[in-house]
């Protein structure tokens, strides 16, 4: 494998948004629902609030990272917030789309 290129990274920006980079993949799936599950666990203790994602770092997603995104956005409206995207790429829109979730999300911002 090649230097890790695709390996999903999380990071916290001081807005709180989650700053998502990498393939959310098979692999990634794993790692950006416990990330989410831990923003949620946060937003609680703070009293609540929107979970921002900021997607600038990823290209490609596939249906595990998508069911984790579903999860989150239906736990947060559950509880009167949202799971926000930031900065989502035209392929992650695509996936959206076809499968018909992209209502689900808040779409904060588009990239080309």
């Amino acid at each position: 494998m090649d230097s890790n290129k695709n390996f999903l990274t999380m990071a916290t920006a001081p807005d709180g948004a989650l700053m998502v980079a990498g393939d959310i993949d098979m692999a990634g799936g794993p790692i950006l629902e416990q990330a989410l599950l831990e923003r949620e666990s946060e937003l609680l203790a703070q009293g609540g609030g929107d979970i921002v994602v900021d997607l600038t770092g990823v290209d490609f997603m596939d249906s595990s990272g998508l069911r984790s995104m579903l999860a989150t956005a239906r736990s947060a409206a559950a509880r009167q917030a949202n799971l926000e995207l930031r900065s989502v790429g035209p392929q992650i829109i695509r996936l959206l789309e076809i499968t018909g979730t992209v209502d689900q999300f808040t779409i904060a911002s588009r990239r080309d």
